[in-house]
């Protein structure tokens, strides 16, 4: 296998359903080591571009490249180094705990048994149960567990936390840490919980609509947009000639979202700065609203 440094790479993947596009032109490089955060509102196109990069279903258009191999020519190269745990995994509901994880070995090289043990007891999930009778949680745990324990160079998880309270969450970002930490490698995870799991993130990408409208690494994202806010008129001074991505106004008071480094910026006297987290970024760029207000 060729020593690159991007595991995957998409080229303007294309993907319709009849008359739906999925997918239009998404281009994407992922490093070698590194926690992707994929974010969208759903029907965004995330999941089919999970299963695209997966293999589980195909592009109209377009090239996936694992480790420089493109996976159409070589599938290979994905079942060899991927492991998908996706939202929606039908395993047989009548197999034990222990018995489906005791077939991680025959499908991934570096899987580790004792880790998957010891997940399991971290996470209180009962080995001897059936998958069919594990609450929507607990199921969500047992792909935790397999996805981790599988140490595979490339582990996609799509919505890994659904149904796990807030102690179990916290956990699985520990968990995350501490395994990367470990044994460094490429995670992609999809999730709504952005705010929550933010500080996981190396990079974040935000889809809209099929298609990619930014991949930056977090701090980036957060470093060029900012909040303002005090009587309307002042910030109406304030942001003429500026990038505006949203307003809001409540009597005479009004809050923008505006695009600039905040650590540059002079503070006008009667105004309020403040930076956005990125889920707020996130809920501005992907609001139909907030593009009409920023086009006015």
């Amino acid at each position: 296998m060729a020593q690159v440094d991007t595991a995957l790479e998409t080229k303007k993947i294309c993907k319709s359903y009849g008359s739906i596009v999925a997918l239009e032109d998404v281009n994407l490089r992922f490093a070698e080591n590194g926690i992707y955060g994929l974010f969208g509102r759903n029907g965004a196109g995330k999941t089919t571009l999970l299963d695209i990069i997966s293999s589980r279903i195909f592009a109209d258009r377009g090239t996936v490249a694992c480790f420089g191999e493109d996976i159409s020519k070589h599938p290979q190269i994905i079942a060899e180094n991927c492991c998908y745990m996706p939202e929606k995994h039908y395993f047989p509901a009548r197999f034990k705990v222990k018995k489906l994880l005791s077939y991680g070995k025959m499908a991934f090289s570096n899987y580790d048994k004792r880790y998957a043990e010891q997940l399991c007891l971290d996470f209180t999930l009962n080995a001897d149960q059936t998958y069919g009778q594990l609450s929507r949680g607990h199921q969500s745990i047992f792909r935790i567990v397999l996805g981790l324990a599988a140490r595979a160079a490339i582990t996609i998880f799509d919505e890994p936390v659904l149904g796990l309270d807030a102690v179990a969450r916290d956990r699985f970002y520990s968990e995350l840490i501490e395994e990367y930490s470990r044994n460094p490698r490429l995670f992609i995870i999809s999730t709504h919980f952005i705010e929550e799991s933010a500080d996981l993130f190396n990079e974040a990408i935000i889809i809209k609509n099929g298609k990619v409208i930014r991949q930056a690494p977090v701090e980036a994202l957060l470093s060029n947009v900012f909040y303002v806010s005090g009587k309307s008129a002042k910030v109406d001074v304030f942001i003429q000639n500026r990038t505006v991505m949203s307003c809001q106004t409540v009597n005479d008071l009004k809050t923008a979202v505006v695009k600039g480094d905040l650590n540059a910026e002079t503070r006008s006297p009667g105004l309020r700065f403040s930076p956005l987290t990125i889920q707020k970024l996130f809920i501005h760029l992907t609001n139909d609203q907030s593009e009409q207000e920023q086009l006015r």
